[in-house]
């Protein structure tokens, strides 16, 4: 906008996020007169932040075609819904400063998730994300449901673990023959006999919600293992770090019938 004119008045009539708009007075060669009134728009560069993901089989690795991937804006309200193509590929195009989640479903698969979030993000970018379903139908077979959390010496269903379960609702429909035991298993801290009882209640509170989500409860078995199944070696007085007995708190579940 400046040149090697007289150049002067320079005034804006919009600035925001989009550019700047405005005017200023020239007596640039070009132009009409003597001093000349001229308009100007200057665009910001538009940002665009891409999705990119893959879905894949957990166990062999293999892509997954026709896998239905939703994404979910922060506030659990569908965005938009894709299939993956031939490759196991998909595709979003994403808004600035928003969170998201992406679920991937597949029928005979458990379903898998990832937050991904834009805020922060200044300039076109692409990102990715890597999902991974478990194959659920073989009678016998357990798998954890991760991310499942319990406040201190609570069995009440907290948010973030609603989210969670309610992709284990979704699978339930999809597969009516379908049928769980849903396990709660705490650490070695604590009496046997309370680990014991605090498991059932967290187990039976995970029933009831799938429950109130419509599934039938004969579908489903609720067991509290409290502390007998341990991953590790963090039993009554042995010394462990807080990341180690949280593996030992976790919620799983486990195909009956199919």
């Amino acid at each position: 906008m400046n040149s090697p004119g007289d150049d002067f008045a320079y005034i804006t009539t919009y600035e925001g996020d989009e550019g700047i708009a405005g005017y200023l007075s020239s007596n640039r060669t070009g132009g009409k007169g003597s001093d000349d009134i001229y308009s100007f728009t200057y665009e910001k560069p538009r940002i665009v932040i891409i999705l990119q993901g893959t879905a894949s089989d957990k166990n062999t690795k293999d892509r997954l075609a026709d896998v239905s991937v939703t994404l979910y804006d922060g506030k659990r309200e569908i965005v938009a819904r894709k299939r993956t193509d031939g490759s196991g590929t998909f595709e979003f195009v994403l808004d600035r400063d928003r969170q998201y989640t992406v679920l991937g479903q597949k029928e005979k698969y458990h379903g898998d998730s990832a937050r991904v979030s834009t805020a922060g993000i200044t300039m076109s970018d692409t990102l990715e994300v890597a999902l991974l379903l478990e194959p659920i139908f073989e009678v016998g077979r357990t798998f954890e449901l991760e991310n499942i959390y319990y406040d201190f010496d609570k069995h009440n269903i907290r948010p973030d673990a609603a989210a969670v379960l309610d992709e284990l609702v979704r699978t339930l429909r999809d597969n009516p023959t379908l049928r769980i035991e849903l396990s709660s298993h705490t650490d070695s801290r604590g009496s046997d006999a309370y680990n014991m009882a605090l498991s059932q209640r967290r187990a039976q509170s995970a029933v009831d919600y799938l429950v109130s989500r419509g599934i039938a409860r004969e579908r489903m078995v609720a067991r509290g293992y409290g502390e007998t199944r341990l991953v590790n070696g963090c039993g009554n007085g042995v010394p462990c770090s807080r990341e180690d007995h949280q593996a030992n708190r976790r919620t799983e579940v486990t195909v009956l019938e199919y």
